[in-house]
């Protein structure tokens, strides 16, 4: 514990403020280094990102305490949040926030990282970002026909006949695509991929 006032300046010196100050300062170099980490300490707390984000009710931490929280050190909070599965990568803060940091991206590298750390508690998250880069992997861009297929579970015949009832039916409004297009990926992902080291962390 730290010294209470009026005691005695011969007591035992705690280094504990300083073991977390060195931990927090670790914590926030490894996010620096990461895709989307490189501007976080230009954040002004404005807000922007937290007001326009469309899954916001969802989350247990906004966008912009998430990055506050990344300042304080606070990793097991971060990599541990359900922010970083709920964010459905619109890039609306991204494109919102008057300093450039690119949240969404942020959220890749922290998801991976989470992976790393071993502490991604739903299974469901785990699996369906392993088969999200797996498409985006193979084709450039997100295949939503391909990426249901990985993630079904096979066996549910209920739920599959249930997913194939709303498959046709987008299908024949045009939402969804049988044939993947394929585009040039992109190198902001394989910076995620080779610097957070998903792959050899999630197998």
């Amino acid at each position: 514990m730290l010294h209470e006032k009026g005691s005695s300046m011969g007591e035992p010196k705690n280094d504990q403020p300083a073991m977390h100050e060195e931990s927090r300062k670790e914590f926030l170099k490894e996010i620096i280094k990461m895709p989307g980490g490189e501007k976080i300490l230009e954040c002004i707390q404005c807000g922007s990102c937290a007001s326009g984000c469309p899954t916001r009710v969802a989350m247990d931490y906004s966008p912009m305490q998430i990055i506050k929280m990344i300042n304080l050190g606070m990793k097991k909070e971060v990599l541990s949040s359900t922010t970083l599965w709920v964010c459905s990568s619109c890039y609306t803060c991204a494109t919102r926030c008057p300093r450039d940091v690119n949240f969404t991206a942020l959220v890749m590298s922290l998801r991976n990282k989470a992976i790393q750390e071993n502490m991604v508690e739903n299974p469901t998250s785990l699996k369906f970002h392993r088969y999200f880069f797996e498409v985006i992997k193979k084709n450039g861009r997100l295949h939503e026909s391909e990426l249901l297929m990985k993630i079904l579970n096979k066996t549910d015949f209920s739920s599959l006949r249930g997913t194939a009832n709303l498959a046709i039916r987008m299908l024949r409004k045009g939402k969804v695509q049988l044939r993947a297009s394929k585009i040039e990926q992109a190198s902001w992902l394989e910076s995620i991929q080779e610097e957070t080291n998903t792959e050899k962390k999630s197998q």
